[in-house]
């Protein structure tokens, strides 16, 4: 019985299975930053397949048979900036 989440690749691993991402968010130009926060909130149909590809290569995005999707490491990456910046927010006087 499937318990939920997404279905595997058939023989071999999941493409979240990739190493983790050894990127910095300050690493990356604005332009992948904004694509990696909308992909965040859901599919990002009009990604440039060139930044997705970028994104697939450094292990932040997956490339699924719907379209390039953010990968575990891509999320919690934003995750971490999104949290950074709420207490940078809240340490400014």
């Amino acid at each position: 019985m499937r318990r939920g989440g997404r279905t595997r690749a058939r023989g071999g691993t999941s493409p979240e299975t990739a190493p983790p991402a050894t990127v910095a968010w300050a690493d990356l130009p604005e332009a992948e930053r904004t694509a990696l926060k909308r992909m965040n909130r859901g599919p990002y149909p009009a990604l440039a397949p060139e930044l997705g590809r970028r994104l697939v290569g450094l292990g932040l995005a997956v490339a699924r048979p719907d379209g390039v999707g953010i990968s575990r490491a891509g999320r919690a990456l934003v995750i971490g900036a999104l949290l950074d910046a709420r207490r940078d927010d809240a340490d400014t006087p």
